[in-house]
Protein backbone atom coordinates (compact mmCIF):
# COMPACT_ATOMS: atom_id res chain seq x y z
CA UNK A 1 0.00 0.00 0.00
CA UNK A 2 1.72 3.60 -1.42
CA UNK A 3 0.52 6.93 -0.87
CA UNK A 4 -1.76 7.59 -4.08
CA UNK A 5 -3.61 4.06 -3.49
CA UNK A 6 -7.46 3.43 -3.40
CA UNK A 7 -8.42 1.20 -0.37
CA UNK A 8 -11.75 0.19 1.40
CA UNK A 9 -10.50 0.30 4.85
CA UNK A 10 -12.85 -1.18 7.87
CA UNK A 11 -12.07 -0.59 11.37
CA UNK A 12 -14.01 -0.66 14.79
CA UNK A 13 -16.27 1.96 16.01
CA UNK A 14 -14.59 3.45 18.53
CA UNK A 15 -12.91 6.51 20.53
CA UNK A 16 -10.66 8.13 17.25
CA UNK A 17 -12.45 6.86 15.35
CA UNK A 18 -13.70 8.22 12.44
CA UNK A 19 -17.87 8.23 12.67
CA UNK A 20 -19.98 5.76 10.74
CA UNK A 21 -20.97 6.94 7.52
CA UNK A 22 -24.68 5.51 7.73
CA UNK A 23 -24.88 6.51 11.04
CA UNK A 24 -25.77 3.58 12.29
CA UNK A 25 -26.12 4.07 16.03
CA UNK A 26 -25.70 0.11 16.88
CA UNK A 27 -23.07 -0.78 14.82
CA UNK A 28 -19.62 -1.71 15.98
CA UNK A 29 -17.81 -1.43 12.56
CA UNK A 30 -17.77 0.68 9.86
CA UNK A 31 -15.47 1.04 6.58
CA UNK A 32 -14.52 3.91 4.18
CA UNK A 33 -12.84 3.91 1.04
CA UNK A 34 -10.57 6.76 -0.35
CA UNK A 35 -7.23 7.34 -1.57
CA UNK A 36 -4.51 7.20 0.39
CA UNK A 37 -2.91 10.54 1.71
CA UNK A 38 -0.74 8.92 4.45
CA UNK A 39 0.77 6.37 6.02
CA UNK A 40 1.58 7.27 9.91
CA UNK A 41 3.39 5.32 12.34
CA UNK A 42 -0.12 5.04 13.97
CA UNK A 43 -2.60 5.46 11.65
CA UNK A 44 -3.46 5.89 8.10
CA UNK A 45 -4.64 8.62 6.26
CA UNK A 46 -7.31 8.66 3.30
CA UNK A 47 -9.25 11.54 0.94
CA UNK A 48 -12.54 9.90 1.15
CA UNK A 49 -13.90 9.23 -2.06
CA UNK A 50 -17.07 7.11 -1.43
CA UNK A 51 -19.38 5.67 -0.11
CA UNK A 52 -20.54 9.24 1.54
CA UNK A 53 -20.86 12.02 -0.43
CA UNK A 54 -18.40 14.28 0.82
CA UNK A 55 -16.06 16.70 -0.74
CA UNK A 56 -13.15 15.95 -2.19
CA UNK A 57 -10.64 17.45 0.54
CA UNK A 58 -12.74 15.37 3.22
CA UNK A 59 -9.73 13.67 4.89
CA UNK A 60 -9.92 11.09 7.22
CA UNK A 61 -7.48 9.40 10.21
CA UNK A 62 -7.99 5.96 10.86
CA UNK A 63 -5.69 4.88 14.16
CA UNK A 64 -4.04 1.04 13.32
CA UNK A 65 -5.29 -0.36 16.11
CA UNK A 66 -9.07 -0.06 15.36
CA UNK A 67 -8.20 -1.12 11.50
CA UNK A 68 -9.54 -5.03 11.14
CA UNK A 69 -8.90 -5.12 7.64
CA UNK A 70 -7.27 -2.86 4.32
CA UNK A 71 -8.41 -3.90 0.50
CA UNK A 72 -6.13 -2.38 -2.24
CA UNK A 73 -8.41 -1.11 -4.99
CA UNK A 74 -7.74 -0.26 -8.76
CA UNK A 75 -6.99 3.69 -9.06
CA UNK A 76 -10.34 3.76 -11.14
CA UNK A 77 -13.24 1.25 -11.02
CA UNK A 78 -11.79 -1.15 -13.93
CA UNK A 79 -14.51 -3.81 -16.17
CA UNK A 80 -13.33 -7.24 -16.17
CA UNK A 81 -12.96 -6.86 -20.36
CA UNK A 82 -10.02 -4.18 -19.33
CA UNK A 83 -8.40 -5.97 -16.79
CA UNK A 84 -8.19 -8.87 -19.87
CA UNK A 85 -7.00 -6.03 -21.78
CA UNK A 86 -4.13 -4.59 -19.96
CA UNK A 87 -3.23 -8.31 -18.77
CA UNK A 88 -2.55 -9.28 -22.79
CA UNK A 89 -0.68 -6.19 -23.56
CA UNK A 90 1.49 -6.00 -20.58
CA UNK A 91 4.35 -8.84 -22.26
CA UNK A 92 5.44 -8.92 -25.66
CA UNK A 93 6.90 -12.77 -25.63
CA UNK A 94 8.31 -14.04 -29.30
CA UNK A 95 6.62 -17.58 -28.83
CA UNK A 96 2.80 -17.30 -27.99
CA UNK A 97 -0.86 -19.58 -28.71
CA UNK A 98 -4.25 -19.74 -27.81
CA UNK A 99 -4.57 -22.95 -25.71
CA UNK A 100 -8.56 -23.52 -24.31
CA UNK A 101 -8.92 -19.62 -24.55
CA UNK A 102 -5.61 -18.53 -22.52
CA UNK A 103 -2.55 -17.32 -24.24
CA UNK A 104 0.48 -19.43 -23.52
CA UNK A 105 3.47 -17.43 -23.64
CA UNK A 106 7.37 -18.27 -23.44
CA UNK A 107 11.11 -16.84 -24.54
CA UNK A 108 11.82 -13.75 -24.54
CA UNK A 109 13.31 -11.75 -21.31
CA UNK A 110 13.42 -13.77 -17.84
CA UNK A 111 10.71 -13.71 -15.64
CA UNK A 112 7.54 -15.52 -14.45
CA UNK A 113 5.13 -13.14 -16.40
CA UNK A 114 6.82 -13.83 -19.87
CA UNK A 115 6.75 -17.77 -19.11
CA UNK A 116 3.82 -18.01 -17.88
CA UNK A 117 -0.12 -18.58 -19.86
CA UNK A 118 -2.90 -15.52 -19.61
CA UNK A 119 -6.49 -16.19 -19.49
CA UNK A 120 -7.35 -14.53 -23.18
CA UNK A 121 -10.77 -14.76 -23.42
CA UNK A 122 -14.12 -14.86 -21.70
CA UNK A 123 -14.82 -18.15 -19.65
CA UNK A 124 -11.21 -19.22 -19.44
CA UNK A 125 -11.30 -21.60 -16.77
CA UNK A 126 -8.68 -23.71 -15.09
CA UNK A 127 -10.41 -26.90 -15.51
CA UNK A 128 -8.75 -30.31 -16.63
CA UNK A 129 -8.55 -29.68 -19.79
CA UNK A 130 -7.14 -26.53 -19.90
CA UNK A 131 -4.39 -27.80 -17.18
CA UNK A 132 -3.75 -30.91 -19.27
CA UNK A 133 -3.75 -28.38 -22.54
CA UNK A 134 -1.35 -25.76 -21.16
CA UNK A 135 1.17 -28.71 -19.11
CA UNK A 136 1.64 -30.49 -22.63
CA UNK A 137 2.41 -26.96 -24.21
CA UNK A 138 4.79 -25.87 -21.78
CA UNK A 139 6.14 -29.73 -21.66
CA UNK A 140 7.12 -29.04 -24.95
CA UNK A 141 9.72 -25.97 -24.79
CA UNK A 142 10.97 -27.73 -21.83
CA UNK A 143 9.35 -25.23 -19.49
CA UNK A 144 7.24 -25.06 -16.22
CA UNK A 145 3.84 -24.79 -17.23
CA UNK A 146 2.54 -21.40 -14.83
CA UNK A 147 -0.47 -19.35 -15.47
CA UNK A 148 -1.07 -15.66 -14.65
CA UNK A 149 -4.37 -15.14 -12.67
CA UNK A 150 -5.52 -10.82 -12.64
CA UNK A 151 -7.85 -10.43 -10.72
CA UNK A 152 -11.47 -11.73 -11.12
CA UNK A 153 -10.97 -13.22 -14.26
CA UNK A 154 -10.46 -16.57 -13.25
CA UNK A 155 -13.36 -17.07 -10.33
CA UNK A 156 -12.46 -19.81 -7.84
CA UNK A 157 -8.87 -21.19 -9.67
CA UNK A 158 -7.50 -23.71 -7.49
CA UNK A 159 -5.34 -26.06 -9.64
CA UNK A 160 -1.54 -25.89 -8.66
CA UNK A 161 0.36 -24.72 -5.98
CA UNK A 162 1.03 -20.30 -5.97
CA UNK A 163 4.39 -19.10 -6.85
CA UNK A 164 5.90 -15.88 -6.52
CA UNK A 165 3.48 -14.19 -4.34
CA UNK A 166 1.44 -11.45 -5.31
CA UNK A 167 2.13 -8.76 -8.40
CA UNK A 168 0.65 -4.91 -8.77
CA UNK A 169 -0.06 -4.13 -12.18
CA UNK A 170 0.52 -0.38 -13.13
CA UNK A 171 -0.64 2.02 -15.87
CA UNK A 172 0.96 4.92 -16.66
CA UNK A 173 -1.86 7.54 -16.03
CA UNK A 174 -1.40 10.95 -18.54
CA UNK A 175 -2.93 14.30 -17.44
CA UNK A 176 -5.29 13.74 -19.62
CA UNK A 177 -6.61 10.28 -18.19
CA UNK A 178 -4.67 8.20 -20.63
CA UNK A 179 -3.33 5.08 -20.01
CA UNK A 180 0.04 4.27 -21.59
CA UNK A 181 2.71 1.98 -20.11
CA UNK A 182 2.39 -1.15 -18.22
CA UNK A 183 4.11 -2.64 -15.54
CA UNK A 184 4.28 -5.79 -13.04
CA UNK A 185 6.17 -4.93 -9.99
CA UNK A 186 5.74 -7.52 -7.02
CA UNK A 187 3.33 -6.00 -4.27
CA UNK A 188 6.64 -6.75 -1.83
CA UNK A 189 9.01 -4.47 -3.86
CA UNK A 190 8.09 -1.65 -1.67
CA UNK A 191 11.00 0.98 -3.04
CA UNK A 192 10.14 0.30 -6.95
CA UNK A 193 6.85 0.37 -6.36
CA UNK A 194 6.75 3.59 -4.87
CA UNK A 195 9.28 5.10 -7.59
CA UNK A 196 6.59 4.09 -10.26
CA UNK A 197 3.90 5.66 -8.45
CA UNK A 198 5.96 8.83 -8.20
CA UNK A 199 6.55 8.94 -11.65
CA UNK A 200 2.96 8.71 -12.74
CA UNK A 201 1.67 4.64 -12.54
CA UNK A 202 -0.84 3.84 -10.58
CA UNK A 203 -2.48 0.50 -9.69
CA UNK A 204 -4.82 -0.94 -12.41
CA UNK A 205 -5.17 -4.47 -11.08
CA UNK A 206 -3.43 -7.06 -8.71
CA UNK A 207 -1.77 -10.48 -10.38
CA UNK A 208 -1.13 -13.94 -8.97
CA UNK A 209 0.59 -17.23 -10.68
CA UNK A 210 0.06 -20.76 -10.15
CA UNK A 211 1.97 -23.38 -11.05
CA UNK A 212 0.42 -26.33 -12.56
CA UNK A 213 2.23 -28.88 -11.01
CA UNK A 214 1.90 -32.33 -13.12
Amino acid sequence: MFAGDRVVVRYRLAPGAPGDWRGAGDATVSDVTGVVAGVEPDALVLTRVAPAALASADRVRVPRELITSVRLLPYRAVRNNEIRDVALRAMDAPDTATVDRWLARAGGAVGIDLASAVPAALGARLDGAAVDALRDWYAARGLPAVVELPERLVPGAEAGTPVGGEFHRLVRVDDDGAESDIVTVSADDSERGAALRADGFALHHRVTYRHLDG
